[in-house]
């Protein structure tokens, strides 16, 4: 009988150190990755494994079908102990934390910062261009702050010690809650939060 077809399949079985020394020995001899994979009986992924273990550590990284010719370019020195060389682990890998991810701009505000930044801004829509209260205003409703702007305007009308006339005070709040679209119920012909 050949010996590639000699013995049981070893897949999935432990290997032994006879094995181990079977495998140095067919390297040696100058047998290529397929004809050590044909003897050992184990998968090929198995093997390639199991001779990249006995490559020093600065060389385990080599290409899969290299590993058979650089273990035999070591074995060829009489001194090589395989056998410590297969104990030695490599270092683990450093741990990379990615960067912080650090926003600006609105974007960078806090919720609350950016509840009270929105209805400063709306209260006085000449404060600041249509670009930034565009970009507040998406920021609300990314975040879900509909409501909070809302109650921030009226804790802020109830503390108004001198309305505006009601007709004055009315059309202000009207052109406010419309402009940040805050007019749905109250004001239902303007709806852009939805």
């Amino acid at each position: 009988m050949p010996e590639e077809t000699e013995g049981p399949d070893r897949t999935g079985r432990p290997w032994t150190d006879e094995e181990t020394t079977r495998i140095v020995a067919w390297v040696r001899d100058g047998a290529d990755e397929h004809t050590v994979v044909a003897r050992s009986r184990r998968s090929g992924t198995s093997v390639v494994h199991r001779m990249r273990r006995m490559l020093p550590l600065e060389h385990r990284s080599c290409p899969t079908d290299m590993v058979v010719a650089a273990l035999r370019g070591h074995l060829r020195d009489p001194d090589y102990d395989w056998r410590a060389t297969m104990l030695l682990t490599p270092p683990p890998r450093p741990v990379v934390r990615p960067p912080d991810i650090v926003r600006t701009g609105v974007a960078g505000l806090t919720d609350a910062d950016l509840v009270v930044v929105t209805h400063s801004v709306l209260l006085d829509d000449r404060a600041a261009t249509a670009d930034l209260r565009e970009r507040l205003v998406g920021q609300v409703k990314e975040r879900g702050l509909r409501r909070e702007v809302l109650d921030s305007h009226e804790t802020y009308l109830t503390t108004l010690r001198e309305p505006a006339a009601i007709r004055d005070l009315d059309d202000w709040v009207h052109r406010w809650s419309g402009a940040v679209g805050l007019g749905v119920g109250r004001f239902p012909d303007y709806a852009p939060w939805e």
